[in-house]
């Protein structure tokens, strides 16, 4: 969730959903481009920091056309598809209402295997597409069977499926994997090339895949599962979180075991002065390294398939990010927090696949910035010359840009039912976005190496402040309400 109200430039989360990218045209996101993110973590890493030798990368990069893609028997279909960052006006592809044939969409590009770059785990057994936002990923049937079974044991609203194509990395083939639903889905939203997962918001998604019946609840598990306590994040931070970050920060003699944790998050005063100062400072170059192993916290989370991560921003009175040196801003994009849950391991345990989104609330402002002239034109051209439709106007508000596009889809609108409820037109654009963005998901790889788990690689994205990320698993007082 972005601790700022939601802009179209925001990326993203919505809690939103990684899962942010690194910001374009940032030297680290040069890096990871050209280089490919093992040189991104070896630069993360204070081996590289020292001249010490560098701990072993778990996720390795393999350019495209360097990997076996050779058809197979039988396969059909794209190898890989790549999602854009930003929705654009595009033609057909909706249902209601059926007049308006330009739609807001997340442009899809089918990528050829000479082109997609890989990340694949250290032993082979899972690789995904090198690009922000990947429509699937890659891996042995045995990784898709054990994850499977994680996911029904966790109670998880989904599981993975293989099939149409293939590519062979090393020697291991690997299978093209996908989600599919398997609770409560109606038939409606598993059509089309790409399944809705019913829910768009990181948390919300990231709970139904982890087993939570309810759309903002989660444990935090700390110390390997000796300990947990609940989390109920509101708009932007979560008290209990706020808490064990406190009491991280104030363990200067490394003292605070996971039983003192959970005590503190769940009952420990509310924190005092600037948490988020307090807390950047201490954990800043291993400042609690110790700490942080011993409860399983920050790069030291590892959940499993059916489990998931939360990092959480603790906030300065400045305003910065204390965990680096020098304290950075990260501008106006900070998040409060992202979740994302963990679909998939690799067989050696090294490498995580979440399955992710993010709140992606554009509809109105590109409905506004782009849309809207698109239908005008068009409304106008319908019309002749003594069409009255009008511009939008830099001036005008929310009401009268409301006001202005139901007139426009009106115009445009031939059905006498939907005509005569002023805003149904625009009602049903918007619901057909919704659906849209919960088809919009992604997926992504973490590992264990130097730079390479989902807080180091979150915390170099710069959207989160002074950050602290968790293990979480479905709520420790929820049965798993699944049929096995």
């Amino acid at each position: 969730m972005r601790v700022q109200e939601q802009k179209p430039a925001d990326r993203r989360g919505d809690g939103p959903g990684a899962r942010p990218p690194l910001r374009p045209g940032s030297h680290l996101a040069d890096l990871q481009r050209t280089a490919g993110n093992g040189a991104l973590a070896r630069l993360l890493s204070p081996a590289a920091r020292t001249h010490a030798p560098a701990s072993v990368q778990r996720i390795s990069t393999h350019a495209g056309g360097s990997y076996d893609a050779e058809p197979q028997p039988g396969e059909r279909g794209p190898h890989f598809v790549a999602q854009g960052p930003e929705p654009k006006v595009a033609v057909g592809g909706g249902g209601e209402p059926r007049d308006i044939r330009e739609r807001l969409r997340y442009e899809l590009a089918e990528v050829g295997p000479a082109d997609a770059p890989l990340r694949v785990a250290d032993d082979g057994t899972l690789a995904v597409h090198g690009v922000d936002e990947p429509k699937e990923f890659y891996a042995v049937q045995a990784v898709v069977d054990t994850a499977n079974a994680a996911l029904r044991a966790a109670g998880s609203t989904v599981e993975l499926v293989t099939g149409g194509r293939s590519i062979g990395v090393g020697a291991q083939r690997l299978l093209r994997v996908q989600p599919t639903v398997v609770m409560n889905a109606p038939a409606q939203s598993q059509l089309g090339p790409f399944v809705s997962l019913l829910r768009s918001t990181c948390i919300s998604l990231a709970c139904s895949l982890i087993g939570s019946q309810h759309a903002k609840r989660a444990s935090a598990v700390l110390g390997g599962g000796a300990g947990n306590f609940l989390l109920t994040p509101g708009s932007d931070s979560d008290a209990r979180a706020n808490r064990l970050a406190h009491a991280v920060a104030t363990d200067a003699g490394s003292e605070l075991d996971v039983a003192g944790a959970v005590t503190a998050a769940d009952t420990g005063p509310a924190p005092a002065g600037d948490l988020g100062k307090a807390y950047g400072e201490a954990t800043r170059d291993g400042g609690r390294d110790a700490t942080e192993a011993r409860l399983g916290i920050n790069k030291y989370a590892s959940p499993g398939a059916g489990e998931g991560f939360a990092i959480f921003s603790m906030l300065a009175k400045d305003g910065l990010d204390h965990s680096v040196s020098p304290a950075a801003d990260r501008g106006g994009d900070v998040w409060g927090y992202h979740f994302a849950a963990v679909v998939a391991r690799s067989l050696d345990g090294s490498c995580q696949v979440t399955l992710e989104n993010y709140a992606r609330n554009e509809f109105d402002a590109k409905a506004r910035s782009e849309l809207y002239n698109v239908l005008l034109k068009r409304a106008n051209d319908s019309r002749g010359w003594f069409s009255k439709l009008k511009p939008l106007l830099e001036s005008d508000d929310q009401q009268a840009f409301k006001t202005k596009f139901d007139e426009v889809l009106a115009a445009l609108v031939t059905d006498p039912e939907v005509k005569k409820v002023t805003g149904k037109p625009r009602l049903q654009l918007q619901q057909d976005f919704e659906d849209h963005t919960c088809r919009s998901w992604f997926f992504r790889v973490y590992g264990g190496g130097p730079g390479e788990s989902f807080h180091e690689q979150q915390a170099a994205s710069g959207y989160f402040n002074n950050p602290l990320t968790l293990r979480v698993s479905r709520p420790a007082d929820q049965p798993n309400t699944r049929m096995a």
